[in-house]
């Protein structure tokens, strides 16, 4: 098994990062390297009309994803207010990704973590946890998609840097 994981502090409540994070419609807003697309589905596959956010999906839902390097179907494992996750099948590699959104305390966090200020900010993680051989995928730079640490951390500092802008008010 592998897993890949990368976290960050973000000085904006658990709530606003959540919300910016299932604000599919809007994602390519503030993500610009990552992820394209993700649209949930009808049973037929058709995008259902009903559930235009990540805020609408409950777990048995399947989601049509684009990314950097291509497509996934994806089916919803959780969607709640602490994280949100899914599994999916890549290039015949079937995996389960997480993200989270902790609340933490600003003034107790290191600036080693990205935090700044004080109060109350979301420690935001997302892992991806890859069974047997092409487990080993995930973390080397490659045809499949490259160095995924690396893919996480340049999605968290997007969405950090916008949340943060947002709760700071400078939209």
């Amino acid at each position: 098994m592998t897993i890949v994981s990368s976290s960050t502090i973000i000085a904006a409540p658990p709530s606003v990062v959540r919300a910016t994070f299932l604000d599919w419609p809007n994602l390519t807003t503030w993500d610009k390297r990552y992820m394209k697309t993700l649209t949930p589905l009808l049973p037929s596959g058709a995008p259902d009309p009903s559930k235009t956010s990540g805020l609408s999906v409950v777990p048995g839902d399947r989601v049509h994803g684009t990314f950097w390097g291509g497509e996934a179907f994806l089916e919803i494992l959780e969607n709640s207010e602490r994280g949100m996750s899914w599994k999916g099948m890549w290039h015949g590699l079937v995996a389960v990704r997480r993200f989270g959104f902790e609340e933490v305390d600003l003034e107790m966090e290191t600036e080693g973590e990205g935090g700044k200020g004080n109060g109350k900010g979301t420690r935001f993680t997302q892992s991806e946890e890859a069974r047997g051989f092409m487990g080993g995928v995930l973390v080397v730079d490659g045809w499949l998609g490259g160095n995924l640490k690396r893919k996480f951390g340049e999605f968290n500092e997007d969405l950090k840097v916008f949340c943060e802008r947002e709760e700071g008010g400078t939209k």
